[in-house]
């Protein structure tokens, strides 16, 4: 008996493929109206995130061009009152750009070089709660440790330790040796005789280095002297 050959099913017929497309339809018609709701939030977001992003680079990119500008300035004392009134309209022209807080970097460090301590102070102290929120470039040590600088140049020690304490803990490797002298040194200065011992020993029972050793060991006797 001979077997039946099966048969191969024809292409579907345009009107039998027009019927599936409209009970497709039909299927999401119901939810057509988020679907297209939904694709343009999307579209939105996209679209506001691409425009703020670019006015986010041109606002930086202006703000550094600014920045180059004062820069060169910056190593010449003889123009300093210039500089330091370019730094006040960059900061208040880009404010919130990384080049605006550079730009107060600047402008702290120029009034401590001009021997200006009050308003060095005053802006190391403005800049460093400013960084507690957002640090993008890691700039807190330094300020923190500059902020030292400008009490100790006023006299206070006992604050300026205080003050380089916490980094000087927080910091690793040689930076860590020289910032823990520093503040030995400040101990001293401020009559913290106590404190001061106990970070040259701290130093001696490191690895020490040989160059410092018998340097930190004097302090060490001198201290400890001054202790009694």
């Amino acid at each position: 008996m001979a077997r039946k050959k099966a048969r191969r099913r024809l292409p579907q017929e345009p009107e039998e493929i027009l019927t599936l497309a409209q009970r497709s339809l039909n299927l999401v018609k119901p939810y057509l109206r988020w679907l297209l709701v939904g694709g343009g939030v999307v579209l939105l977001v996209l679209l506001g995130w691409s425009t703020y992003s670019y006015l986010t680079y041109r606002r930086e990119a202006q703000a550094q061009a600014a920045l180059e500008q004062v820069r060169p300035g910056l190593s010449q004392p003889d123009k300093a009152d210039e500089i330091l009134k370019a730094l006040d309209r960059l900061v208040e022209e880009h404010g919130g750009t990384n080049a605006a807080r550079l730009g107060e970097l600047y402008r702290a460090h120029l009034l401590f070089q001009t021997r200006k301590y009050e308003e060095a102070t005053k802006a190391y102290e403005a800049l460093q709660a400013a960084l507690r929120g957002k640090d993008l470039m890691n700039l807190r040590p330094l300020v923190t440790e500059s902020l030292s600088y400008c009490y100790e140049a006023r006299g206070d020690y006992a604050k300026a330790a205080e003050i380089l304490k916490p980094v000087a803990e927080e910091t690793k490797g040689a930076y860590q040796t020289v910032l823990l002298s520093h503040l030995a040194q400040l101990y001293d200065q401020a009559g913290n005789h106590e404190a001061a011992a106990a970070l040259w020993q701290r130093l001696l029972n490191k690895a020490p280095n040989p160059a410092l050793a018998s340097y930190w060991k004097e302090r060490l006797t001198a201290a400890g002297q001054k202790k009694r």
